[in-house]
C-alpha cells in the first residue's frame, strides 16, 4: 500500500511540476504594440528628423541645413572627417548672428558677430567663425582650424 501511495504521490508532483505554465496579466495582454510610423518623430519644435528637418533658433523654423545652410567641411583630424558643419544667416541682410550646426552638437550654437573689417568674424567662448571673399573658416577658442567652407554667388 505504501508503495502505491508513493507512486500516486511521485506522480501527481510530476504532473503538476510540469504543467507550470506562465500566467499572463490580463493588462499586459491587452496592450496593443503600435508599429513606428517612419516619419512620425517630430521634436519639440515639430521638426521632422527623418526627412531632414531642424530646428533654427535664428530663422524660427524647422529648416534642412543640408538645403538651405552653407557647408563647412572637416579639416581638423579631431572632428569626423565624414560629416560636414553647417552655417545659417538668418538672412542675407541680417548677419549679426550666425548659428552653427555642428555634428557633434545636439542643439545649435549661436556665434555673435564681432565688428567689421575686411575679415568678417562672428564668435562665441568657444568657436570663431571667420569671413573672407566666401571663404568661411570655423576654428576652436584655441585658434585651430576645424571646418572650412566656400560659397559662390553670395
Amino acid at each position: 500500500m505504501k508503495s502505491k501511495l508513493s507512486s500516486i504521490v511521485i506522480i501527481c508532483v510530476f504532473f503538476v511540476a510540469c504543467n507550470t505554465t506562465k500566467k499572463t496579466n490580463t493588462k499586459e495582454a491587452e496592450k496593443i504594440i503600435e508599429p513606428t510610423i517612419v516619419g512620425a518623430d517630430k521634436d519639440e519644435h515639430d521638426c521632422k528628423g527623418s526627412a531632414g528637418y531642424q530646428w533654427s533658433e535664428l530663422k524660427n523654423e524647422c529648416i534642412r541645413i543640408f538645403e538651405s545652410g552653407i557647408r563647412l567641411n572637416p579639416v581638423s583630424k579631431d572632428v569626423d572627417q565624414t560629416t560636414s558643419a553647417f552655417i545659417i544667416f538668418k538672412s542675407k541682410e541680417i548677419d549679426m548672428q550666425v548659428e552653427l550646426f555642428l555634428p557633434s552638437e545636439k542643439k545649435s550654437i549661436i556665434l555673435d558677430k564681432n565688428g567689421k573689417s575686411v575679415i568678417y568674424q562672428w564668435k562665441n567662448e568657444n568657436y570663431i567663425l571667420t569671413e573672407m571673399v566666401n571663404n568661411y573658416k570655423l576654428l576652436d577658442k584655441n585658434g585651430e582650424l576645424l571646418y572650412e567652407g566656400n560659397v559662390e554667388g553670395k
